[in-house]
């Protein structure tokens, strides 16, 4: 449960905001009313809403992919997140949807409201705009957004979130993604990334906005990475996307993004943002490092290991088979950490090691002795 104040007005109300989620790809918000009329505000959606009773609703966020195209969005984009709202108690008197434009009133820019129905879509003008909100009056409610109508000619300049997510195997991959804050849409981004094991890299977002249809790329100073590709044509998708590869990754380095004429984002990444804490590292050595005798003569069984290894993208097959061709096993494990030679590969075999039923007392003992 979490509690939103009122936005403005006489008084400002705490209103009780109830959260359910309700399936992989859609959240729904259902609030039972506060019992105090005046302006408020959903601190998950940032919707607002004006009532003068009690009133319920309870919303989803909805993906804009099927609707986008059709011809009553023709010259319009999307401006702000795709909700199906139904009021099931009382009435609103005023609803204020979210958008993500850096709105400028000089800009002939013309905001509408994309209303969702069976019987066919409708555009609805919209004549009060805010720098975060657009303003309906006795709103009646399917599934609604906000457009907005783009002129040859003239920028539309949005704000956007960066999305980060990591994958380490033999090296470290990056997934940076520049979408806007649809939680439909960058709940589609991280379902994608959690299906092929990334794990999402939490870091602050850019505080500028940035115009839709520029070309922006993405740098380091990081020597020997590799950003593909060389630069990305801004749109409202998923497909604003770069990766960052670096096979021998250590040590801290910092990615920018960059229009042609401005830095729009600037952003520290630590060794410790993508290499674990958790491997036993003492006065600067790894843990495979520090206990590489006793893994050498007492790990007796090496043919799982190889198969992980394997199986993660630590080794090569050729790897693999030279290993197996060796006599002993204290030959096989002297030649897997002489293979492993970087943090993140001597990561990926202390997890084996402590995750194998054959060998995860051993890491224990060899812990708990530091």
């Amino acid at each position: 449960m979490q509690s939103s104040r009122g936005a403005g007005g006489k008084e400002d109300e705490e209103v009780e905001v109830y959260i359910q989620e309700t399936s992989e790809v859609f959240l729904t918000n259902e609030r039972p009313q506060q019992e105090f009329t005046g302006r408020f505000e959903c601190s998950v959606s940032s919707l607002r809403w004006v009532c003068k009773e009690k009133v319920s609703l309870q919303y989803q966020f909805c993906s804009w992919e099927e609707h986008r195209h059709r011809p009553s969005c023709k010259d319009y984009i999307p401006a702000g997140p795709l909700m199906d709202i139904t009021v099931t108690a009382g009435k609103l008197e005023e609803v204020q949807l979210p958008h993500w434009i850096d709105h400028n009133p000089k800009m002939p820019h013309s905001f509408a409201v994309l209303h969702v129905k069976s019987c066919g879509d409708s555009v609805e003008r919209v004549s009060e705009v805010t720098s975060s909100h657009v303003k309906l009056l006795q709103p009646t409610f399917s599934p609604i957004g906000v457009m907005i109508q783009q002129f040859f000619g003239f920028p539309v300049n949005v704000f956007y979130d960066v999305l980060m997510y990591k994958k380490i195997q033999t090296a470290l991959k990056l997934h940076v993604y520049l979408v806007p804050p649809d939680p439909a849409l960058q709940k589609a981004v991280e379902k994608e990334q959690n299906s092929v094991g990334s794990i999402k890299l939490l870091k602050p977002g850019p505080d500028k906005s940035m115009v839709l249809g520029d070309n922006l790329s993405l740098k380091t100073d990081k020597a020997g990475a590799h950003i593909q590709p060389r630069t990305r044509e801004l749109r409202y998708d998923s497909r604003n996307l770069f990766e960052v590869f670096l096979r021998n990754a250590d040590g801290d380095f910092t990615l920018k993004l960059k229009s042609e004429q401005n830095t729009i984002w600037s952003c520290s990444i630590f060794k410790e943002d993508y290499q674990t804490q958790s491997t036993g590292h003492k006065q600067g050595q790894h843990f495979v490092a520090q206990h590489r005798r006793a893994l050498i003569n007492r790990v007796s069984v090496t043919a799982p290991i190889l198969d992980e290894l394997v199986e993660r993208e630590l080794i090569s097959k050729e790897t693999y088979n030279d290993v197996k061709a060796l006599a002993t096993t204290q030959d096989q494990m002297r030649k897997i950490l002489a293979v492993l030679n970087t943090a993140i590969a001597k990561d990926g075999l202390y997890k084996i090691l402590k995750g194998m039923t054959g060998t995860e007392h051993l890491i224990s003992e060899l812990e708990a002795s530091g």
